[in-house]
């Protein structure tokens, strides 16, 4: 019995730094994930900043001879974490198309234009939507080993 009760206090010692250290991520906003998918687009057009308060960073994309994927990773200032990702598409001899992927806790709403989003304007979805797996798939394992 001894000897449970100091593994006990041992996992919880171990884990209380785990505990405290966490960060909540604040959800993507509607206001942030509009800026995604259609804003950041705008402001390009018109040659504008960035969103005040908002930084934007390249990560790594995918190219293909026929079609590529931009990716801009957006923070708001003083965060850490992102709170979304801006997923320029761009297929040869089209113009781009922009999504905007919100952050895992955000709105479900959000989720689901994000995901109704994914097949408009293209006349192949499957094969689009492949491409897309497999950039997105690149930039989750940049996240993982800390470079996207």
């Amino acid at each position: 019995m001894r000897i449970l009760n100091f593994l006990l206090l041992i996992i919880c010692l171990l884990a209380k730094p785990l505990s405290t250290s966490a960060q909540v991520i604040q959800p993507t906003t509607d206001e942030e994930y509009n800026y995604g998918a259609v804003g950041y687009k705008l402001q390009l057009n018109a040659r504008l900043d960035t969103k005040e308060g908002y930084i934007l960073k390249d990560a790594e994309g995918c190219e293909e001879p026929e079609r590529k994927i931009e990716y801009k990773i957006m923070y708001r200032k003083g965060d850490v974490h992102p709170c979304a990702v801006i997923l320029v598409y761009t297929k040869l001899r089209n113009a781009p198309q922009y999504y905007c992927v919100p952050t895992p806790n955000a709105n479900p709403q959000l989720w689901d234009k994000f995901y109704k989003s994914l097949t408009i304007g293209t006349d192949n979805p499957g094969e689009q939507l492949q491409f897309f797996t497999s950039c997105l798939g690149r930039l989750m394992m940049g996240f993982a080993i800390g470079k996207p």
